[in-house]
Formats: C-alpha cells, structure tokens, sequence
C-alpha cells in the first residue's frame, strides 16, 4: 500500500508539472543557462504616425550598447555588468515572459438592451508606444507597451530610459 501511496504521489508530480509546462510553453524554451554576451535588452519608442522623437536604446552584454534616435548617429553607452544582471531579474520579477505580447488590443464590457453584457475590442492604431524586448540567447521575447500598460513593464521602461535618458551626456 505504502509503494502505491508513493508511485501515486510522484505521477501527480509529474503530471502536474507536464501540464505547467504545456500551460507555459515559452518557459520550456527559455534558456537557465546561457554567455553575459548572449543578453540583449532593447527599447524602441515610436510615437504616434507623424509625430517626431522615436528612439532606441539596445544594451547588450557583450559591451556593444547603444543609444539612437531618428536621424541621428548612434552614440555609445555603458553598462555596468551588475546593472545588466539586475535588468534580466527585473524581467522574471514582473514575470514578463509571461505577458501578452501587445497592449495594443482594448478590451471593455458594455450593457446592451438592459440585460446583455458584450465585450467589445478595439485595437489602438497610431498611438505612441514602445516595445520592450529581451533576448538570452536564442530565444527573444518582446511586449509593446501602450498607454503605460501593462505597468510592470512600463516601469522597468522608466528604470532602463533612467540609467541613460536623464544624464546630459550620452557617450
């Protein structure tokens, strides 16, 4: 009885974690294990359709980071490894791998006829937005952020912008 017990328990372990992993299929693919210079973290900003001052900032661990904005020569930032480290925690600690690529959609339940709710979708098109992306080694995953949504990534946005945008020389 007691080998029973035991064959049971570990094979709802195992199917308990089979189906958190099928459930997460982009965590199966997300490295544990990869080089410092195989981490490239990015900001694009595009603002909305005919309005100017979109930029990029890339930092990659391979020491090869940038700060760019439209029609202008790239210029060339530091990074501190430590600061790069606690960047790619930052990412797990809001559980970015785990968001909806796009916060573009808008979703919002009206009340018809008295009785019905609906839900109606929009989709924001010529908005400002910015897309945050991290790759660790092969694999990439990027969310564009719209209207400051979702807010965990938006504020990690601020914390990389501030690392750069708020001191007067940019390399």
């Amino acid at each position: 009885m007691i080998k029973f017990a035991i064959c049971f328990v570990m094979m709802l372990g195992m199917s308990l974690t089979s189906n958190n992993l099928s459930a997460n299929p982009h965590l199966s693919r997300l490295p544990a294990q990869y080089p410092l210079k195989k981490i490239t973290i990015s900001i694009l900003h595009q603002p909305g359709a005919g309005i100017p001052g979109g930029y990029q900032i890339t930092l990659n661990g391979d020491g090869n980071s940038f700060y760019s904005q439209s029609n202008k020569e790239k210029q060339a930032l530091s990074i501190p490894k430590e600061t790069l480290l606690e960047l790619v925690n930052d990412f797990y600690k809001i559980h970015f791998f785990e968001l909806p690529d796009t916060y573009a959609v808008k979703k919002q339940v009206v009340l018809k006829d008295n009785t019905t709710v609906a839900t109606v979708v929009t989709k924001q098109v010529d908005v400002s937005s910015k897309k945050l992306c991290i790759q660790l080694r092969t694999y990439k995953k990027c969310v564009t952020i719209v209207d400051n949504q979702p807010v965990e990534a938006a504020e990690l946005v601020k914390k990389i912008e501030g690392l750069f945008l708020s001191k007067p020389n940019v390399n």
